[in-house]
């Protein structure tokens, strides 16, 4: 991901890592808990990672430290600590920064169809420190292929040089995808993640994106890789604390968080509707495992 995007991504991730240590630290000391043992369990460096590489590789330092506290404090802490969470804490920082700066967290590399879209690591340390945008004003672009979707539709989509970027997923977004399936593969195989999730995701998506090219709408090729589709379907669909646990539950949850994103890209007010989803099925996921338990024992 640093090979691709640039050293922002370590950027954002040492910000957002340093704010979840204190916010986490805080937070245990406020419940009675030992800090070293909140800290000792990992799961905040999990977090951390997880809001460094789903923001864009160039922000102001303050934004991916406030996603890392609000992950902590808002989307762990106030449940009980690890476990009792009923929210994916990455997903509760993320979805808090990009309510409140939409346009600093829209900004990504210009569509590039080389191997990589890295920012020169000298400005991204310069507008991680200050802020100040002028010397990346090139570099920069507000309409990813999903915001020109929102936005303007398939044609303007189709007609923009985009396409090679977005639609057909060249370059630094296509070895991004080929990253995250081999990551997946490599969990699964380990028994670390439930396989059920991810390709629920993955099935979902698809279903509903096929629907939508039925009517008119982008393809489904377009859905699956572009946006957060497969970083969430395998890296954060797969929290099995948020997670139903039952098994045909996990289906029903997984395949809802497809359809729901889908959704929110076609119709709702933000490009990418991954975040939302995940929350909104996180808040379903006890009501699924017992539907599902109930339907079992008849």
């Amino acid at each position: 991901m640093v090979w691709l995007f640039g050293v922002g991504i370590l950027l954002n991730t040492g910000a957002a890592l340093l704010a979840a240590l204190l916010a986490e630290v805080l937070g245990a000391h406020a419940r009675g808990q030992s800090p070293r043992v909140a800290v000792s369990d990992g799961s905040v460096w999990v977090t951390a990672l997880l809001i460094g590489i789903t923001l864009p590789p160039v922000l102001p330092w303050w934004i991916p430290a406030l996603a890392g506290a609000l992950a902590i404090l808002l989307g762990k802490q106030v449940y009980g600590g690890l476990g009792q969470n009923v929210f994916n804490p990455a997903m509760v920082g993320y979805v808090a920064v990009v309510l409140a700066f939409p346009q600093a967290t829209g900004l990504w590399p210009a569509p590039d169809p080389g191997l990589t879209a890295a920012i020169p690591s000298g400005e991204a340390l310069s507008y991680f420190l200050t802020g100040t945008l002028a010397p990346l004003a090139d570099a920069m672009t507000h309409a990813t292929p999903l915001d020109k979707l929102a936005t303007d539709g398939l044609a303007a989509l189709m007609d923009d040089d985009e396409r090679m970027a977005g639609l057909v997923a060249t370059g630094a977004w296509t070895w991004k995808g080929l990253a995250l399936i081999l990551g997946g593969a490599f969990l699964i195989a380990r028994g670390t993640i439930d396989w059920r999730l991810p390709a629920g995701v993955i099935v979902g998506t698809a279903l509903t994106a096929a629907i939508f090219q039925f009517t008119g709408g982008a393809p489904v090729s377009f859905h699956l890789l572009s946006g957060a589709t497969l970083l969430v379907a395998i890296f954060i669909a797969s929290d099995p604390v948020t997670a139903p646990a039952d098994a045909a539950a996990r289906w029903a949850y997984a395949i809802g968080i497809g359809i729901i994103a889908i959704i929110i890209r076609e119709f709702g007010g933000h490009p990418d509707g991954f975040a939302f989803a995940i929350l909104m099925l996180n808040a379903a996921a006890p009501l699924l495992d017992y539907i599902f338990r109930r339907m079992g024992e008849r």
